[in-house]
């Protein structure tokens, strides 16, 4: 992770979009909330998982396709 202050933010903009291709970016604050830069393609993954997970059993279904997943992939092939 990454911290910047807010002075710094608009001249080290093409630097901090860099950064963010690697990590979450943060921008500090003196005296107020901090804010999180991440990539638009990062948050909406974030955002989607979010909503899948929202509810039980969105949850409990997605964990046991996980889990059938897992366990259909590391299964030995049949031979023939």
């Amino acid at each position: 992770m990454y911290s910047f202050s807010a002075k710094q933010l608009a001249d080290q903009l093409p630097d901090l979009m860099e950064l963010a291709d690697i990590d979450e970016v943060v921008v500090t604050r003196d005296g107020g909330e901090n804010l999180v830069i991440v990539r638009e393609s990062v948050w909406r993954a974030m955002q989607d998982a979010a909503h899948l997970f929202a509810t039980d059993i969105n949850a409990d279904r997605l964990l046991r396709s996980l889990q059938q997943l897992r366990a259909d992939f590391l299964s030995e092939p049949e031979v023939e």
